[in-house]
């Protein structure tokens, strides 16, 4: 593999913002992150947020580190509505139409969420498996 490039970077750092702000917590480094954050969401390179927190090496630009899939990650936000979600099917992509992730509901129909952008649902792109 060539290394990532910026698209590849900017999937990476959404599927990892869970667990970095999971660790951030713990190591009180939260303030750090979300800088980094912050600097990603308004157009700075996600490739170099990834190098940052180690998510990237930083000469060859090869994943050090798995994001984790989505049943080891907390990326659905719990229901604010009593009723139980519906199960649905289809992809959905970018909620900001930025990256090139892409993912289905849970187990529970609840949508997937971006979390880069504050859990913003993510959109349907119209695919269905």
């Amino acid at each position: 593999m060539a290394g990532f490039d910026e698209g590849q970077a900017l999937v990476l750092w959404c599927t990892a913002m869970s667990d970095l702000r999971r660790a951030a917590i713990a190591g009180r480094w939260t303030a750090r992150l979300e800088r980094a954050a912050s600097r990603v969401r308004e157009g700075g390179s996600a490739l170099d947020a990834c190098r940052q927190f180690d998510l990237l090496d930083a000469e060859s630009a090869e994943p050090t580190r798995s994001a984790g899939s989505p049943d080891q990650m907390p990326v659905y936000p719990s229901s604010r509505s009593p009723r139980l979600p519906r199960t649905g099917r289809g992809e959905y992509g970018c909620p900001r139409k930025l990256c090139m992730r892409h993912d289905h509901r849970d187990d529970d129909g609840h949508p997937p969420v971006c979390a880069l952008f504050d859990n913003e649902p993510m959109l349907p792109t119209g695919a269905t498996p």
